[in-house]
């Protein structure tokens, strides 16, 4: 008797074994042949970790004319919570704030609140470091944000002393108009934390504004290698242009502060938005790798949302990549956001976010 009821009881586990390993097989199986599904919806922020948020409302929102999230003057606290602790990896003494600037231009429909931000953070109670990065330096970021006119910003941030990286101190007439017929005249400048902003002035782009669109540029060691991350992530059916060899042109070198550089680009569009990431990798020019902290100054981050956080962890783990938090795993952020941190190849942080709508209450 007592044999029996053991022998049952050990063919349900085996079966109750085998049909859960079969499941998962099936779920992996589903992931793998589901890897070409483009999986990001729109382009979520620019982050930007910085040393004063209120330095960088003045240079981003004041002087470029980004858009602003909440009144000019209101006060933003310091605070903290254990899931952004662990989303970070940050010390648990950490503590930050935050402010969101949209960028007009950005959204495939004007008005419905999907524009790309540049989302500043500001830590406290932890180490931070400056990096005096060059602009040729692998894992290296910058915004480039497209002005209908650029003179009269320019003269405003001349005023303030801001620092000019290009050549010369004056625009740089390139010989391509980003979209336009005519060339597009440029300049790179830093923020108040060193960042670099490319403005490009560009008659054409979407809205009534100055402010016309915007880019993200990366800086990789192998352009190959950094499309095949995000395209493992985002989607293998991410469109990319790509150069096919180095060309050396003296205008971007003279705009970038690159005196004899080559280079190869390489070019994918946001799913859901006009934005572009840029992929540059240098040649002819000495480089240096950046490997920051997330939270030390200067950094930018780039976000995605996206429909299904699943799919993207099954792809990072399929490439055998980590996320920044210790628990190996997206963190619930509140009951409907879950999100996870990964680096590209150089290093550039990467963030993928999926916002889940509230239930709503039985009537």
């Amino acid at each position: 008797m007592h044999l029996a009821r053991n022998l049952n009881t050990i063919c349900i586990l085996l079966l109750l074994s085998f049909l859960s390993f079969a499941a998962r097989a099936q779920a992996v199986a589903a992931s793998a042949s589901d890897a070409d599904r483009i999986v990001v919806d729109r382009p979520g922020h620019l982050g930007r970790e910085c040393g004063d948020i209120e330095q960088i409302i003045h240079f981003y929102h004041d002087l470029l004319g980004l858009d602003l999230r909440g009144e000019r003057q209101m006060d933003r606290p310091f605070w903290t919570s254990k899931p952004l602790i662990e989303f970070a990896d940050a010390p648990p003494e950490a503590e930050f704030r935050a402010v969101i600037m949209p960028i007009p231009g950005t959204a495939d429909a004007p008005g419905a609140g999907r524009e790309m931000t540049i989302e500043a953070i500001e830590y406290r109670n932890i180490k931070r470091r400056p990096y005096a990065f060059r602009l040729q330096d692998r894992g290296v970021s910058w915004l480039r944000l497209f002005l209908r006119e650029l003179d009269p910003v320019l003269g405003k941030l001349r005023e303030e002393g801001f620092k000019i990286v290009t050549q010369g101190g004056a625009p740089v007439s390139l010989g391509h108009g980003f979209g336009q017929e005519a060339p597009a005249r440029a300049i790179v400048i830093r923020d108040p934390d060193g960042y670099p902003v490319e403005l490009v002035e560009r008659a054409t782009g979407p809205g009534e504004g100055n402010v016309a669109g915007a880019e993200v540029v990366v800086v990789v060691t192998d352009l190959e290698a950094s499309l095949a991350f995000y395209s493992g992530l985002i989607g293998k059916d991410l469109a990319a242009e790509t150069g096919p060899t180095f060309i050396s042109d003296l205008d971007l070198n003279l705009l970038r502060g690159t005196p004899g550089a080559r280079v190869r680009t390489a070019r994918i569009p946001v799913p859901g938005s006009p934005v572009m990431m840029e992929f540059i990798q240098y040649d002819n020019i000495s480089q240096e790798a950046i490997r920051p902290e997330f939270w030390d100054l200067g950094v930018g981050h780039m976000l995605f949302m996206v429909n299904d956080l699943d799919a993207v962890m099954w792809r990072i783990r399929a490439a055998d990549l980590k996320i920044l938090a210790r628990s190996g795993e997206p963190v619930h952020l509140n009951e409907q956001v879950r999100a996870l941190f990964t680096r590209d190849p150089d290093g550039f942080f990467v963030e993928f976010m999926e916002r889940r709508e509230a239930p709503q209450a039985a009537e």
